[in-house]
């Protein structure tokens, strides 16, 4: 598969502005980083959309290498997990970690009428 046979959908914008969910998760399905999030996001009773690089379709190398170029140029960082909300980049798990600290992702989430449970938010 070359970088100009990927279906329209198979690039991170498209996939974040067809996300069901406001928010969208972008993991290994190994990485405990990845697993952090991913119970971070359910101990707020935050629904997202999970896409793991390494499971279904996007196992395919090609695929998957493309995806991550596009995520490192999106938010500078070549790691896994990461969070999006709406379209906007929140980070990985520690950037989530501070950003709920710091009442920011409070503030991202507001305008997709998301709230956060009682004392996890500022």
């Amino acid at each position: 598969m070359t970088d100009n046979s990927f279906r329209p959908q198979h690039n991170v914008n498209a996939l974040l502005a067809g996300a069901k969910q406001p928010v969208t998760l972008f993991t290994l399905s190994w990485c405990s980083y990845c697993h952090a999030a991913k119970q971070l996001l359910k101990q707020l009773d935050i629904s997202y959309q999970l896409i793991e690089l390494d499971s279904g379709e996007y196992r395919e190398p090609a695929l998957n290498q493309h995806l991550r170029k596009e995520l490192q140029q999106l938010t500078g960082s070549n790691t896994l997990p990461q969070v999006f909300i709406g379209i906007q980049s929140v980070g990985g798990y520690t950037d989530t970690q501070a950003a709920l600290k710091s009442g920011l992702l409070k503030k991202m989430l507001e305008p997709y009428q998301i709230s956060l449970p009682g004392g996890s938010s500022k």
